[in-house]
């Protein structure tokens, strides 16, 4: 909480996820810090008045995602369905205790490729959200519960030199 201050001083949007001890989900501290990151964009940015940021994100996206990395992106992200448009098809089964098992086995069971195609996704949704914001803090707290699924997206982004104002802050015991 000591980092959110002075962001949000500079006009940076500050976001974090926490993993939890217990709770052994694939990437939950990661999506928890993304879920709060599209709240604050689809809610608070949006009181300035003006052009919705929001709008202009999910514009960018409707017409650069493809419908297969948009439902991917829910699936993965179930905190930024808001942000990230309606193209998810009629048949979403995410919210339900299907949906939430289903999202376990396929990250458990998802090959190199689909993992990659993951990583690209979200890289991309990154560039896209950030291209819009003065800048972006995610912070990611409790990294010694993490998971090898989060390590290495965390990995892919922050080898990826194209996200533009994105600072990544982890902390561990």
């Amino acid at each position: 909480k000591g980092l959110g201050d002075p962001a949000a001083n500079r006009g940076y949007i500050f976001a974090s996820g926490k993993f939890e001890d217990k709770l052994l989900r694939p990437l939950s501290a990661f999506s928890d810090a993304m879920a709060r990151l599209a709240k604050y964009i689809t809610v608070e940015h949006n009181k300035t008045g003006g052009l919705s940021v929001a709008t202009l994100i999910r514009d960018k996206i409707q017409n650069e995602f493809d419908r297969e990395d948009v439902e991917q992106l829910q699936r993965v992200l179930p905190g930024c369905e808001e942000l990230l448009g309606t193209q998810g098809s009629a048949g979403d089964v995410s919210g339900s205790k299907l949906g939430t098992a289903k999202r376990r086995v396929n990250l458990a069971l998802a090959g190199k490729e689909s993992i990659s195609q993951m990583h690209y996704a979200i890289r991309r949704l990154l560039k896209v959200v950030c291209s819009y914001l003065k800048g972006v803090v995610l912070f990611i707290d409790d990294l010694q519960w993490s998971d090898v699924a989060t390590l290495d997206l965390l990995k892919s982004i922050i080898l990826d030199g194209e996200i533009p104002r994105l600072l990544i802050v982890g902390a561990y015991r």
